[in-house]
């Protein structure tokens, strides 16, 4: 019963609706014309001097006009179906790609805890577990604040209280402190202009940074390279985040900021829920800055261009 299903998709109702639609207004045009050609043809018969020289177009225009807004009327209700289907499917992607993202290290971190319990284990083995189960723990907190900031940010919510901050010292110990979480053999380079001064909530900043880092550590191979720059440009500072990850093609460049959005390639499967770009550049606009995205194509990187308003104070 597929066919069935295909044939009363709303996309072959609209087309059928046109093909019905072009037909009515072939007709409409013939039967107006046969009926002004009969009753022309009458007129000259008996009342000849009421008979125009030219065809009357009147009707036929009001006919038309009214088959145009029935039309556009048409048009409407598909583009209302569509934006109305196009977010069920989101919705429905979401709710699939979060339930995932909590499953995951909670499933991982009840196992880790049942082998614990079962039998004694080697100190460092135990070791080794508590670190993967206090990863899966970071990871669930970060992906309750990602969920938590995206509905605030819905709902039109304003940053709390700025106040300017050292953003080159604030910055370099963030950093720093994930340097220390990156894998075996990766590269951290980082070019940070000293005495840097910006207003900002350092709450909320700390979120843009974790998730343009997660975000270049993810889309990275095991070992990624990451290359950071802070520095002044006139009344604003310039910061870059450049990695030599998987890249984008330039027809996602534009899209990746929207909400729930992810670059999916073929046989691929990176964890995450589409939030953590949005919620970037929604911070990064609220502080006044702007945000773009780079990138030479597919296995050659991107980078991130953040510019930020200085502090009066810097």
């Amino acid at each position: 019963m597929k066919w069935v299903k295909r044939l009363f998709h709303p996309l072959i109702a609209f087309i059928a609706i046109q093909l019905v639609w072009g037909v009515i207004v072939l007709f409409w045009i013939s039967w107006f014309l046969d009926s002004n050609r009969e009753f022309r043809n009458l007129a000259l018969r008996y009342r000849p001097e009421l008979v125009n020289k030219g065809l009357d177009w009147t009707a036929l225009l009001g006919g038309l006009i009214l088959l145009l807004v029935v039309l556009a009327g048409i048009y409407l209700l598909f583009i209302y179906w569509k934006r109305q289907y196009d977010l069920y499917r989101q919705q429905k992607n979401i709710i699939s790609q979060v339930t995932h993202e909590l499953k995951s290290p909670l499933a991982s971190i009840q196992l880790h805890l049942e082998t614990i319990r079962l039998r004694p284990l080697p100190p460092e083995k135990t070791e080794q577990f508590l670190d993967i189960m206090l990863d899966d723990v970071e990871r669930l907190n970060h992906l309750i604040s990602n969920l938590l900031m995206a509905a605030k940010l819905e709902q039109k919510y304003r940053a709390p209280q700025r106040r300017p901050i050292d953003f080159s010292a604030f910055l370099t110990a963030y950093l720093e402190r994930k340097r220390m979480n990156l894998p075996e053999g990766s590269c951290l380079s980082l070019n940070i202009e000293d005495n840097i001064v910006v207003s900002c909530n350092p709450e909320e900043m700390e979120t843009a940074f974790r998730n343009l880092f997660e975000n270049a550590t993810l889309y990275s191979p095991a070992s990624p390279e990451i290359e950071i720059t802070l520095r002044r440009a006139g009344k604003r500072c310039s910061l870059t985040f450049r990695d030599k990850g998987k890249g984008i093609e330039s027809e996602h460049l534009k899209k990746i900021f929207r909400m729930f959005y992810r670059v999916r390639s073929h046989g691929e499967n990176i964890r995450g829920t589409g939030l953590g770009l949005y919620i970037v550049k929604s911070i990064i606009t609220a502080h006044g800055g702007k945000i773009r995205v780079t990138s030479e194509g597919i296995g050659k990187g991107s980078t991130f261009h953040i510019s930020l308003p200085l502090s009066e104070k810097s």
